[in-house]
């Protein structure tokens, strides 16, 4: 008797967003989480945001046929069928989430990473600032761009080269392991950098102490700038003898390990919104 399994190979199954938990709980919530979002969150949370309900409106219309799709067919077999337009949402949306990670990740392998070591740089600030970014979000890329010139200028100095090209990819995370506003930001570095003509300079051992200090005063210097701090608070904060400010730089990734670390992260990124699919019950 022929083996009848081979004629299932490779039928498209369109996924069934609808049934999800977490469209559940978005369409059975999102208007009352937004009305009585001001009351109940926006002291720990800060403002409602207009961009939320454009994401979870765009993340209710994802995969559905009613709000767009293209047809599909074979031009040998005549088979056809409908594939109901995707949200591209970051984050939100699980399916689209996971693939846009997974393009990315395939386009650091291949495209951006050096074949050189790389290593995780972890900068966390103290809770007194962490709420300056529920006001003022654009804050954050600030103190972004804060961290990755204290680690390029870390580099050099160590180094002893002052036009070395140093490699960052920075990351923003707002939520910490509770889901609580935690805002901190991860830094994969090329362990070094290069010089004018290609040589690749090795980062030496350094003082993760040292470090965590010139991105405090580097951020104090930023609050001060735009006169979120006076002088006189900044001062303040210097004298403090448990700053807040945390710099990790122990994770260090061989040449061609990169890919492998970004692959463990971008599982990682996922948990958050597997933990809410698996415990929400309606």
């Amino acid at each position: 008797m022929p083996d009848a399994a081979p004629a299932a190979r490779g039928v498209y199954q369109p996924r069934r967003p609808q049934a999800s938990p977490l469209f559940r709980l978005v369409s059975d919530h999102l208007q009352r989480l937004q009305t009585a979002y001001d009351e109940r969150f926006a002291r720990e949370y800060g403002p409602w945001r207009p961009v939320v309900a454009q994401v979870a409106d765009t993340f209710l219309a994802c995969g559905g046929l009613d709000h767009g799709f293209a047809r599909i067919r074979c031009d040998d077999c005549t088979h056809e069928y409908l594939l109901a337009f995707s949200c591209k949402c970051r984050y939100f949306c699980p399916s689209c989430h996971a693939k846009r990670l997974a393009i990315w990740t395939q386009w650091l392998d291949t495209t951006l990473l050096a074949p050189v070591p790389h290593r995780q740089v972890v900068l966390t600030i103290p809770k007194r600032l962490r709420a300056y970014g529920l006001y003022r979000r654009r804050l954050l890329g600030e103190i972004a761009r804060v961290a990755a010139r204290t680690v390029t200028a870390a580099i050099r100095t160590l180094t002893g080269e002052r036009d070395l090209a140093v490699g960052i990819v920075a990351c923003l995370q707002t939520h910490g392991s509770r889901a609580n506003w935690h805002p901190h930001l991860h830094l994969l570095v090329t362990d070094g950098g290069f010089r004018l003509d290609g040589t690749f300079v090795s980062w030496p051992a350094h003082d993760t102490a040292r470090l965590t200090e010139a991105f405090r005063r580097a951020v104090l210097r930023l609050f001060v700038r735009l006169e979120l701090f006076d002088e006189e608070q900044a001062a303040g904060m210097l004298t403090w003898p448990h700053s807040g400010f945390h710099v990790h730089t122990a994770v260090w990734v061989g040449p061609y390990g990169c890919p492998r670390t970004i692959a463990r992260s971008r599982r990682a990124s996922r948990a958050t919104a597997r933990g809410i699919r698996s415990r929400w019950s309606g």
